[in-house]
């Protein structure tokens, strides 16, 4: 710390204009010696606020310098931690990518398979009114042949009572009660109440003609 007065005695004395002694000095040439001198101390004092404000500007460079290198030293820290994120990023959309390509092709799949599925019921469609208008058509005709049988069955009833009724009457008249359950020759029993005579009789088909059973039953029943 300087002393009082040491900042002047430092400074160059400036140039004073100084009367002689045997001049007078007059009142204004006294303010004017004191201003020149105001003005010498004024610019010492300017100059030394400028070394102040320089040196504070050097001291704030050095330190925005430090803060610099911190925030370049910081911006390089998140700048590499952002690139392993982006990396980190890039291999994990890398990864989805290949994910939803996968599953994509899994869903292109199953779209071909519903589509197959769907062409396969269309056909089964197509089959089911094929098949229903057969199905219609062959119960007509079922229908159609049923009322045939059933026109023939009735037919053979009547034609079964018909036969039935010839024989009972045929039976009465001749006395002969056939045994049907031989195919291979005629059998039966002959029952002739005038001659009182009641047997049975089992006459071959084999090698006979009608007209020679006929006579073979006429004499049976003649004798």
């Amino acid at each position: 710390m300087k002393r009082k007065g040491e900042e002047i005695g430092s400074q160059p004395i400036a140039a004073v204009v100084m009367p002689s002694s045997d001049d007078i000095l007059s009142w204004d040439a006294t303010q004017d010696m004191m201003q020149q001198l105001l003005e010498t101390y004024d610019n010492h004092q300017t100059i030394e606020k400028r070394k102040e404000m320089i040196h504070g500007i050097e001291s704030n460079i050095v330190s925005l310098k430090e803060a610099e290198e911190i925030i370049v030293t910081e911006g390089e820290s998140i700048v590499s931690e952002i690139s392993e994120k982006i990396q980190e990023c890039s291999e994990n959309s890398s990864q989805e990518e290949k994910n939803l390509k996968e599953q994509q092709k899994h869903i292109d799949n199953l779209e071909d398979e519903v589509n197959d599925i769907r062409d396969s019921i269309d056909e089964a469609k197509e089959t089911e009114v094929e098949l229903r208008r057969k199905i219609q058509h062959y119960k007509e005709l079922a229908n159609e042949k049923i009322e045939e049988m059933d026109e023939v069955e009735l037919q053979k009833k009547e034609e079964v009572y018909r036969l039935q009724t010839q024989i009972s009457l045929h039976a009465h008249v001749t006395g002969i009660k056939w045994d049907y359950e031989d195919i291979d020759s005629l059998k039966g029993e002959i029952d002739i109440p005038s001659k009182k005579v009641n047997k049975r009789f089992d006459i071959p088909k084999e090698d006979k003609s009608d007209f020679e059973l006929v006579n073979n039953f006429w004499t049976m029943m003649e004798a």
